[in-house]
């Protein structure tokens, strides 16, 4: 059994009705030219071989499956999609290029939700610039990075058991960030970043024009010290008499509540209702999720209060391309050829693919012509030892049923016994084996450097 990354998402993953067409039709481009593939059988002369199809979604099909990324040239578990309901799915995934289409793919929920969701990798939150770019890429958005401008609603979507995890290399290096979520992520979780929060709270206090959210902070916390040391009543009707005045809000306080009651509810009523919990329940040792959500209620959106004027809109992510984001080449990418597409060829392969057609123009001016049923044999004998020799090298449907159309031309003959000839080459890699089978499957590139 191969060890293997699960890729899952935090939220719903509804797409609404308006946009489920197009979101179908990004899902099937990432798929595609990520290198997701289809595999058809055939069996024939007692011999089964399977041919390289792209993926595409047939009328009434309720759902879309694959195993095999091109680019790692491997197979994993299954994934899928329902066009229906807009349900993508996966299993073990690895870690290469099958990993990062589907990630991609799950990547692209978070903006066609309504909500705010977000893909995760074996249940950890991770930095998707790169997959934004490639986004950007495909289809000419100006996707941002919007998603990790704001800690704190990020460490909301975590399970309980990964409420540990560092997310502050998440953040953006620009003036997009969300400083009220990143305080409020910091002081929940200032156990796990210690250095940072007293870099924070070590900061001067400010005069009382300018005050800062720190300041706050740390007046609330050493108010609350006061308030847990004093010993005029016990600790438990300390804690209901500062539940009430937490939870009375805008509402005016009784004159009879005692002055330290009333300064600590009037200083928390600047701060978010979490760092309000957080400070109570270090104070109190109390449960810190618990008390948070008894507060929930009564909070207060503070936003307003703090004027944060240098806070920037992110930008869109840079486009990534194909290549760059897969770790290949685009002499790997031949099938993907178009006339006026991105796939452009090294002079290497060029003059390799020159050096190809010479050599089957010298075959097919020398070797004697099969009949139909004899060539069809060689074929499907030959493709068969390619899969028996080389893992997972396979032939595109568009080259096989082309050859087996037109089996009388000296060419595609010759095309063949070059397929063997490229095969014994290279018994370990099959590099050029590979690229050449692509070249073969994409009929409009082959007639453009074969000439047939």
């Amino acid at each position: 059994m191969r060890m293997g990354t699960y890729l899952g998402y935090f939220g719903d993953r509804t797409i609404p009705e308006d946009k489920r067409e197009e979101f179908t039709r990004k899902i099937l481009t990432i798929l595609n030219q990520g290198g997701m593939m289809d595999l058809e059988e055939v069996s024939m002369f007692g011999k089964k071989i399977w041919l390289l199809k792209p993926l595409q979604i047939q009328p009434g099909q309720e759902s879309l499956t694959f195993c095999y990324n091109y680019f790692e040239n491997d197979i994993w578990e299954t994934a899928g999609y329902r066009p229906g309901s807009c349900y993508f799915y996966t299993n073990k995934v690895g870690w290469l290029q099958f990993d990062l289409v589907c990630s991609a793919v799950y990547v692209l929920y978070e903006f066609y939700v309504d909500s705010f969701e977000m893909a995760n990798r074996d249940d950890h939150i991770y930095d998707a610039r790169e997959i934004i770019g490639w986004l950007n890429y495909l289809f000419g958005e100006h996707y941002t990075n919007r998603r990790a401008t704001n800690l704190w609603r990020i460490y909301q979507l975590l399970p309980d058991y990964r409420k540990d995890d560092h997310l502050l290399p998440l953040l953006p290096d620009d003036a997009s960030m969300d400083i009220l979520g990143t305080l409020t992520y910091l002081a929940v979780t200032q156990e796990n970043h210690e250095d940072k929060w007293k870099q924070i709270m070590a900061v001067s206090p400010h005069g009382p024009e300018e005050i800062t959210l720190p300041d706050c902070i740390r007046i609330a916390g050493n108010a609350l010290k006061d308030l847990k040391a004093s010993d005029e009543t016990s600790e438990r009707e300390k804690l209901e008499q500062l539940k009430n005045v937490l939870k009375a809000g805008d509402q005016k306080v009784s004159p009879e509540i005692p002055k330290l009651y009333r300064f600590i509810g009037g200083i928390t009523s600047l701060l978010p209702v979490e760092i309000t919990a957080k400070l109570v329940a270090d104070t109190f040792s109390l449960n810190f999720p618990t008390l948070q959500e008894e507060l929930r209620p009564y909070a207060r959106d503070v936003r307003e209060l703090w004027n944060y004027k240098d806070r920037q809109p992110p930008k869109p992510i840079p486009p990534v391309d194909t290549a760059s984001l897969l770790g290949c080449s685009d002499d790997d990418r031949a099938w993907w050829w178009t006339p006026d597409g991105d796939v452009h060829f090294s002079g290497e392969m060029n003059a390799w693919l020159s050096q190809c057609r010479t050599e089957l123009e010298t075959l097919a001016s020398q070797d004697p012509l099969l009949p139909g049923t004899e060539l069809l044999k060689l074929l499907i004998e030959t493709l068969y030892d390619v899969q028996e020799q080389h893992r997972y090298v396979f032939a595109f449907r568009e080259m096989f049923y082309d050859f087996v159309a037109h089996s009388e031309s000296p060419m595609v003959q010759a095309a063949i016994r070059y397929i063997r000839q490229l095969s014994e080459r290279e018994p370990d890699f099959s590099v050029s084996l590979r690229r050449y089978l692509a070249v073969m499957g994409n009929l409009p590139l082959r007639e453009k450097v074969f000439g047939f």
